[in-house]
């Protein structure tokens, strides 16, 4: 199942966008607060609630409603929906948080849209009343707390015919590496997943060199192949918790998890998110440039390049040189911050018009970029 297109109204700066995604790569380039986090935020947030069942917790998490929402007027509710393709039939989830106060309750709808036909409602919920559509099409009443995830309610259902949504939105994978974190493992905590800021990198090496050890030498040939290092990583456990060393060309010792650069730490944490994750269905990456040598960044691209027939990458980037190697237009969206209308998404329409210009100017297409030649 791929993940089409996102509509938002009125989360964080998006006040009103409709983003018709690429396929299996989409990036995403602008300054400092254009709102490119905030696309992947919105998509983390409906991931969240399906896998809490909740829209509480994804909420207040953020500050609450008030803070969530637009803030160049009055916004008494967001509105978030998806489009996802399936062997040719798609389906839209549409989510619309209304403000009561301080507090919130939910409107959801699942709908399914053939070609050549009406959509066809299969969950409808308000307020947590509603209904999902079960065995032989015959609804199914519901009837829980304001702020419950309906479509993880309905997709413990194995009639209900839209429950693969909810297995492909828990799949979604959101990361964004932080040195700081990825050098003081604290484990999972319970879960499965690979945290999204690195908090239980050694703990997750640990699982893929019991259970896949080749999955592990990939992981660490592709950070080599990236920033040189490292020529092996050995993983310890100690009392409660794990931690990793690795070996560098030259020296006598290995260099403990402390001890090690920051760019290594943060590319071997993507590699392990991009190898070590084989069940995610759509990868956010937040600015992989962070910390890694502008040069590196070629030999993540043909990573990204190497993954993407078998996840769906969204990917935000502050650096034109990854515009450089990338090389691919279609695949570009330019964010930019209005005073009124919030972030702009700006899709390029004309990709062979702009590998044309390319090729006759001798730019690159982060060149190309830097000279507002994209969409505008």
């Amino acid at each position: 199942m791929k993940l089409l297109r996102l509509k938002v109204e009125r989360y964080r700066s998006l006040r009103d966008q409709s983003i018709e995604l690429n396929g299996d790569l989409n990036l995403f380039i602008g300054a400092n607060a254009s709102g490119k986090s905030a696309i992947l935020d919105a998509l983390r947030f409906l991931r969240e609630s399906v896998r809490t069942g909740d829209f509480r917790a994804p909420v207040f998490s953020r500050g609450g409603i008030v803070h969530l929402a637009w803030k160049g007027d009055d916004a008494q509710q967001i509105e978030l929906a998806v489009l996802l393709e399936d062997d040719g039939r798609r389906w839209e989830w549409s989510v619309r948080i209304v403000r009561q106060g301080r507090e919130f309750h939910v409107v959801e709808r699942v709908s399914e849209l053939p070609p050549d036909s009406p959509p066809i409602n299969v969950l409808d919920a308000e307020n947590g009343v509603g209904w999902w559509s079960g065995e032989e099409r015959k609804r199914v009443n519901l009837q829980q707390s304001p702020t419950i995830c309906a479509l993880a309610a309905a997709s413990a259902d194995a009639a209900f015919p839209a429950r693969d949504i909810a297995e492909c939105v828990k799949r979604w994978g959101f990361f964004d590496p932080i040195p700081l974190l990825l050098r003081r493992d604290v484990g999972s905590q319970g879960s499965s997943h690979f945290d999204p800021y690195g908090l239980n990198l050694a703990e997750t090496l640990y699982s893929i060199e019991q259970s896949s050890p080749d999955v592990l030498e990939r992981i660490v040939e592709a950070t080599r192949s990236v920033v040189g290092l490292p020529s092996k990583i050995v993983l310890r456990e100690s009392e409660d918790r794990f931690y990793f060393v690795q070996e560098e060309p030259g020296l006598q010792r290995p260099v403990h998890q402390m001890g090690i650069s920051s760019g290594t730490l943060r590319v071997l944490a993507l590699m392990t998110a991009l190898y070590g994750e084989p069940g995610l269905n759509l990868m956010g990456i937040e600015e992989p440039e962070n910390y890694v040598h502008p040069s590196a960044l070629s030999s993540f691209v043909v990573h990204l390049q190497d993954a993407r027939d078998r996840v769906q990458f969204m990917v935000t980037t502050h650096s034109p040189l990854l515009l450089d190697f990338l090389g691919d237009p279609a695949s570009m969206f330019v964010v930019r911050r209005g005073d009124s209308e919030g972030t702009i998404v700006q899709k390029e329409q004309n990709a062979d018009g702009v590998l044309r210009a390319l090729e006759e100017s001798g730019f690159g297409m982060g060149e190309f970029y830097q000279t507002s030649g994209f969409g505008w």
